[in-house]
């Protein structure tokens, strides 16, 4: 998802409609995605290299205890699927994130947190 902010983010998004109308997106654990390219040059450097993008996922509202976050929909550029790697990332980062929330804390850990 392509907002028009020109942040490119990575969620499980809903539609929110009102009157058969699109009026906005929930996105339930959203993360910002920031990539570098890195260029590698070959040994026998003929102008052409290579390259790979190093990608970070970052939650998006990194400094909010919510989970779900409601867009409206003029602020959404485009909506694409990710390519099947990034999308593993997100997968992997988000459900372990779900796992460790859903261990119950002891009776100390309550008190002295």
């Amino acid at each position: 998802m392509l907002l028009k902010t020109g942040e490119t983010l990575i969620s499980d998004a809903k539609e929110v409609a009102q009157e058969d109308q699109v009026r906005g997106y929930m996105l339930e654990s959203p993360h910002f995605i920031r990539t570098q390219e890195k260029v590698a040059l070959m040994e026998s450097d003929t102008g052409n290299g290579n390259y790979e993008l190093d990608i970070v996922l970052t939650p998006w509202m990194i400094l909010s205890s919510d989970t779900t976050f409601v867009i409206t929909a003029d602020t959404v550029s485009t909506i694409c699927e990710p390519i099947p790697s990034v999308r593993e990332m997100f997968i992997k980062k988000t459900s372990a994130k779900m796992e460790v929330e859903e261990i119950p804390l002891s009776e100390t850990e309550v008190l002295n947190g």
